[in-house]
């Protein structure tokens, strides 16, 4: 403010001195001294307002400059009869304004000694004053001092009133500030309590030991967790290394990890086998990392340690669980490689020692019927001819059962499968062993699958022969082969119009040796037996439904729900 009023000062004291006082100087005629000096003062003013414009502020020069003009003028511009002691009271109000503290009081006192000296020096030496040569010289003289001092000091007293306002302003603005500055920290304070707490309230609540150290290893942080494995307060770790808390042996391979992530820089997992507070031994899985300054500089380590003893142990229990299982298996595997080598030799005495006799039966019955026609009774070849049907019943038995095992054992060779070629090349065979015989196959086309050809093959043989033989009743039979989709499955079923079944008894339908029609059905029970197994090594189930006189529908999967074993369009 003072200096953007100097510059106004010198301005105004330039152009008030040169324009008005020098020009009315030739009307009230003082001395020609008096004239020299104020044209001085103006140019002098001048040169120091150029100054100021040039950032350069002369203020006690211009001080100086002032006090100097009224006492050279107060002689040669009749003393204390003219205007002179009027622009006194602007050096008074220069001094308070343009200075401070002693300054300010020491060059008021000078301006006010300076004017009482002149009075004294007036009253002193009376002649060396030059009065005005007429009344109106000095009346003008007046009206002009008084004009001129109250314009000064007037300019002077409307900029500190305005720099006081502005002030004032200014300093409300600065009051809003600070209080929105420290109602923003105050907020930013809270906030930062409430994370902290928060933060504690975590790390004390977790139960994993959470700590941090400095690049010597000190403890900086240290949460009720790790007190608790370590049976040491915070109180007593803060401030200790490992050393304190752990044997020499644990501590320094403690110790050596971290100085090799703070060397690093990178996070690491270890564990480690420590001894515990009470003395025991404690496993802990510890995930360090380094921890950075604000200048992200590695300032320590930061670790999270977790007791996994329990898992280890449990780790333990279920490795020695594995090795009994594994045992086990080996054992029940051996009993089963045993047990099928008995199912083989079995199956071996089955198709050789028990063929033998049935072929000796068949053999001495025919030799018998034939050279003993002429004493025989129709009663006794009866009994002949029913020998014959039950010894080859007997060897179609043996020779179901020795597939339904060689089914079981069988390694199965998955391929690409085409169903409906197979049920055309079965159908044709079923026509061509009773060409008189009225039955409709319809055999949906594209019917693929993944699975064991052979064995695929035999189920399909089974199920259509089963279908062929139950509807042998039927004047016009049907034979259906085709596939559904099931709860997102694809499902293949087989189905004909013969007798059906009672669906109370379907539990029994898929079981070996089950039969739910009389004898007048040939067939020995394994059939639909080695359907299911059939089924159930490719991974699939199988189901009847079916209605005494109406029918029956058996369905099959070949897969678990979701696996896409089918190509091609649906039947």
């Amino acid at each position: 403010m003072e200096l953007r009023l100097f510059r106004q000062l010198c301005l105004v004291a330039t152009v008030l001195t040169l324009f008005v006082i020098v020009p009315s100087d030739f009307l009230i005629r003082p001395a020609p001294g008096g004239i020299l000096t104020d044209l001085g003062f103006g140019l002098a003013s001048f040169h120091l307002y150029r100054e100021a414009c040039r950032g350069r502020y002369h203020t006690a020069g211009l001080f100086t400059l002032y006090l100097l003009t009224l006492t050279l003028c107060w002689f040669w511009k009749s003393g204390s009869h003219g205007g002179i002691g009027l622009f006194f009271f602007n050096a008074f109000i220069y001094a308070l304004i343009f200075f401070r503290d002693r300054t300010r009081w020491q060059l008021f006192g000078a301006a006010l000694a300076d004017w009482l000296g002149l009075i004294a020096l007036e009253s002193r030496f009376p002649q060396w004053i030059t009065h005005f040569q007429n009344g109106s010289a000095r009346v003008i003289d007046l009206i002009l001092s008084l004009t001129v001092t109250a314009l000064s000091c007037s300019l002077m007293l409307w900029a500190v009133l305005s720099s006081y306002d502005r002030e004032q302003r200014r300093l409300k603005n600065l009051n809003a500030d600070l209080e929105r500055n420290m109602a923003e920290r105050l907020e930013a304070e809270q906030s930062l309590r409430q994370n902290r707490e928060l933060l504690n309230a975590v790390i004390e609540g977790t139960s994993d030991a959470v700590y941090a150290k400095d690049t010597e290893g000190r403890y900086m942080l240290f949460n009720s967790a790790a007190a608790r494995i370590t049976g040491k307060s915070a109180g007593q770790a803060l401030g200790k290394d490992d050393s304190f808390l752990f044997p020499a042996e644990e501590s320094y391979l403690i110790m050596e990890r971290d100085r090799e992530i703070i060397s690093t820089g990178e996070k690491r997992t270890h564990e480690f086998e420590l001894t515990g507070g009470s003395g025991e031994k404690v496993v802990v899985q510890a995930t360090k990392g380094p921890l950075r300054d604000a200048n992200g500089s590695i300032a320590g380590v930061v670790g999270i340690s977790r007791d996994i003893t329990a898992s280890r142990q449990v780790e333990d229990e279920i490795r020695k669980l594995n090795s009994e299982l594994d045992q086990r298996v080996a054992e029940r595997t051996a009993r089963l490689q045993a047990a099928i080598q008995e199912q083989e030799s079995f199956s071996y005495s089955v198709s050789h020692d028990l063929r033998a006799p049935l072929r000796h039966i068949n053999s001495y019955s025919a030799i018998l019927e034939e050279e003993c026609a002429d004493c025989l009774t129709p009663e006794a070849r009866g009994y002949l001819e029913r020998i014959r049907i039950s010894s080859r019943s007997m060897g179609k038995l043996i020779d179901d059962l020795l597939e339904l095992s060689r089914v079981g054992r069988t390694t199965l060779e998955k391929t690409a499968v085409d169903l409906s070629e197979l049920a055309q090349a079965i159908a044709f065979r079923l026509r061509e062993s009773a060409p008189r015989r009225r039955v409709e196959f319809r055999i949906a086309p594209g019917l693929t699958a993944q699975g064991d050809r052979i064995l695929l093959q035999q189920a399909l043989e089974n199920l259509l022969d089963n279908a062929w033989k139950y509807s042998g009743g039927r004047e016009s039979a049907c034979i259906e082969v085709g596939r559904v989709e099931m709860e997102g499955q694809e499902v293949y079923f087989v189905r004909d119009n013969g007798v059906g079944f009672d669906m109370a008894y379907q539990d029994k339908l898929f079981g070996a040796f089950q039969r739910l029609h009389g004898a007048e059905f040939e067939g020995t029970g394994i059939g639909l037996a080695t359907v299911k197994l059939i089924v159930k090594r490719h991974g699939g189930r199988v189901w009847a439904e079916g209605a005494v006189d109406a029918g029956a529908t058996v369905y099959f999967t070949l897969g678990r729900r979701g696996e896409r074993q089918g190509l091609g369009t649906r039947g």
